[in-house]
């Protein structure tokens, strides 16, 4: 799976910059819409086959139909070679600072992932039946605010776009500690609103550092933000043990804050240079 998105955002990356387009936020909203047309359809599919192996190699069979009919599209491209030697440590520290921002996005995510609905039950004492209702906000919202999210890097750049959307992020994060069913819930979603171009935006930087082959500046961040959004659940779940699951989230509204302010950073430092 992550070869695969490795691959994936690699092309994207040098598709954009070999036809000077903006189609890696969007790219990343197919994803998501993927992601709930599968759980919505892959369950009911299941009961109709009944046989698990039919229906992957269904699945599988679709997949090597579509690929076979659209690999002219991309099959031809080829990675660029890096235009001129920079010192490794003149690649690896931007590297790092824009890793870092995945890092801290894909940690909130796995923990939103993880905790949403049991934050929603235990703190927030809502009725079980309606404790996805947190998830399937936050999942909305990546997908509608992907679909926008290469209109608005290209208006405003992509450091711009990412400490508007930490921002957001915050403020989503201030109404999930409020402990209201609408309010939480409500939060969620515009926490999705501000995480769901960031991590694009993320792959976008990392596939223009001076120096840096695409695919490597890409492997770079996929390896950290897996990291990110497999280990945060478990820290989280760790201080929601020690102390509560309502001081987890506001762990994590301060570790988003720290998102934000290297994004105004490296903002600011870009303004100031031109």
């Amino acid at each position: 799976g992550s070869s695969y998105a490795i691959s994936l955002n690699s092309l994207t990356a040098t598709i954009e910059k070999q036809d000077g387009v903006y189609i890696m936020s969007g790219s990343h909203g197919f994803w998501s819409l993927g992601g709930m047309v599968g759980s919505a359809t892959g369950s009911f599919i299941a009961a109709l086959v009944h046989n698990p192996i039919l229906h992957i190699s269904i699945l599988v069979l679709a997949i090597l139909i579509i690929q076979t009919k659209l690999k002219a599209q991309y099959f031809f491209r080829k990675g660029e070679q890096p235009e001129k030697a920079i010192h490794k440590r003149n690649k690896i520290m931007p590297l790092f600072v824009i890793a870092l921002i995945g890092l801290i996005v894909m940690v909130s995510e796995g923990a939103i992932a993880d905790w949403s609905a049991l934050y929603l039950k235990k703190i927030i004492l809502l009725d079980i039946k309606y404790i996805g209702f947190g998830y399937s906000a936050f999942s909305l919202a990546m997908m509608i605010g992907r679909f926008s999210g290469d209109s608005l890097s290209k208006k405003l750049g992509s450091w711009q776009l990412i400490t508007y959307s930490s921002l957001i992020g915050i403020l989503g994060f201030l109404l999930v500690l409020i402990l209201n069913p609408i309010f939480t819930i409500s939060g969620f979603f515009i926490v999705g609103l501000g995480f769901s171009v960031i991590v694009p935006e993320v792959y976008r930087l990392a596939s223009n550092v001076a120096g840096v082959k695409t695919a490597e500046g890409v492997s770079f961040i996929a390896a950290t933000t897996n990291i990110g959004f497999l280990v945060g659940p478990v820290i989280l779940g760790f201080i929601a043990e020690f102390k509560s699951l309502h001081l987890s989230f506001i762990v994590l509204t301060i570790w988003v804050s720290l998102a934000f302010f290297i994004a105004f950073w490296k903002y600011r430092r870009n303004i100031d240079r031109k």
